[in-house]
Order: structure tokens, then sequence, then C-alpha cells
């Protein structure tokens, strides 16, 4: 097996042809796709390929949803469903299989593309139902890949059910962040101390060049750093990365280094060094009856 499904999970279950080629060739890639271990969504945007269970909710007469239909449509996430999700018209009556995250839903005719829900309906029901860093990675994805607008999710209609914690999500989404890796770390610092944190902060160096750490918050001068796997890593790379949190540290930053593991798999700890740090420095969330 190659390493091409590693590299696309860790791209939150897509990668673009030029993610991929920066760790095989052409040949390899064909190779993959012949195999069956990596599918095209569209040009240029790989993912792995729909399983079975995912399969099971076509055959069952209910659409993809949520991460399942963001999945579907090329759009990363931050961990694939487990088991797939889907929606139904509340109208039917079928069996819930085992195999299926069912919801029954009021789907509109404009709720539903193909064998999945839109890219706009996906969006506000991850914001909708799922946990922070799960749903803002969702809606950052499709604002980033262009298959959603930052207007699109500011009239958005959302469901009674769960409202607030939608606009909470479409209003926290960013294009800028890069991938789902990074949005999660954004929703866990937004959940640690619910403050300014911004995708791709800039940050003025002392020799008036401005650079960009991943998430950061420009009040209290937190800069999050999100370190994903890096398969060709060079000695260069090292020297840069290096270079650039102690200038961001000259800078009066304090800069705070995540591997993907930690995000993934650790949250509550990532969530208590951020909160952590932040009241050393003498930070105070918003509402808080403390002064800084």
């Amino acid at each position: 097996m190659s390493v091409l499904p590693l590299l696309i999970a860790q791209h939150g279950g897509t990668a673009s042809r030029a993610q991929i080629l920066e760790i095989t060739t052409p040949t390899g890639l064909r190779d993959a796709l012949s195999a069956g271990e990596v599918v095209r969504h569209r040009r240029g945007v790989y993912g792995l390929p729909l399983d079975e269970q995912a399969a099971l909710a076509v055959r069952t007469g209910a659409v993809l949803s949520h991460r399942s239909a963001a999945l579907h449509h090329g759009l990363p996430v931050l961990h694939a469903p487990e088991p797939p999700e889907a929606v139904v018209s509340r109208a039917r009556s079928i069996p819930v299989p085992d195999e299926l995250r069912l919801r029954f839903r009021t789907l509109g005719p404009g709720d539903v593309e193909g064998p999945a829900t839109t890219p706009l309906r996906t969006v506000v029901d991850c914001a909708r139902d799922l946990p922070l860093p799960e749903a803002l990675a969702v809606a950052d994805s499709a604002l980033r890949s262009g298959l959603v607008t930052p207007r699109e999710l500011t009239r958005a209609t959302l469901p009674r059910t769960g409202r607030a914690a939608a606009r909470r999500v479409l209003d926290l989404a960013s294009a800028e962040a890069v991938n789902p890796f990074e949005s999660g770390l954004r929703a866990l610092a937004v959940e640690a101390d619910d403050r300014g944190w911004v995708a791709q902060v800039p940050i003025t160096l002392r020799d008036g060049r401005t650079l960009h750490a991943d998430v950061g918050d420009p009040v209290t001068r937190i800069a999050l750093e999100a370190d994903s796997h890096e398969f060709h890593k060079k000695r260069e790379d090292v020297r840069t990365d290096c270079w650039r949190g102690n200038e961001m540290t000259l800078a009066g930053w304090v800069v705070l280094r995540f591997a993907w593991e930690h995000v993934m798999f650790n949250p509550d700890w990532v969530r208590e060094v951020i909160a952590w740090v932040v009241q050393q420095r003498g930070g105070v969330s918003r509402g808080s009856s403390r002064s800084a």
C-alpha cells in the first residue's frame, strides 16, 4: 500500500494533485487510483474511496449528510465519520441500519445534490449538530474551496433547533484556514478562551517583514502553530521553522506549537495549554468579570 491514503487522511480526507505530487510521481498517483486506494472527486482533487457503509446510505434511500456529504463534495474534514452520516426526509419511515448514523430531517427541493446534501446545507447541518472543531473544519473548507460563499453563510436559513450553535460556526468560518488541522486548532482555542482568534494572523517582525501564524490572538499576542506531518522534511525546513518561531517571539508573541496528533486525539490538553497561557498573559475571556 502506498503512503497516499495517510497523506490524504492528514489533509482532512481530500488532497490536491499538487499536494500529492510532493510525495509521489504521476505514475504513483495513477497506480493508487487503479488500486482503489484513492479516488478522484473532481478535477485536481482526490480523496479516500467511498466505503460500503456510505454506499449503504444511498441504497437505504437516504442522502449523505454532514461530514460524509462534505467528503463527497471533496471538502476536507477533521475526522472522517464512523459510521457514515446521512439524513432522510421526516415523511419517510425506513429501518435504521446499525452501520449508519441516520437523522430524520426536513429536506427542501434545493437541499439535495445527487446522493448528498448540497454544500451549503452540508455546512449548516454540521454547524448545527457537530462539535465546534468538526463543524468549523467543514465550514472553513467550504469557503476555501469556493463551493460556498461568505454571503451564502450570512444569508443561510438556520433551523430553530441548534440555531445559536450554527450561527456561531458560520460567523467564525474563514477561508484563510489552510486545512482542517488549522481549523480544528482555532476551534479548540475558541473553546479554551472565547476571544478574537484569527486564522493566518499577521505578525510584523523586527525588520519590518510580516509572517502569518496559523492561528493567533492579536490582543494577547499568542500565536498557535499547527505542525503537520512532513514526509520529506529537509534540514533547511528545520532551520526555517526555528528562525520563524524565534523571530515571532522577539516580536513579542508567545508561540505554541501543536502536532496533528495533539489536535486530533488529545484536544483536552490543547485547550488546557491555551487557557493556561492566556491566563499567564493576563488575558480575559470575553464576558469575564476579571480585569486584565
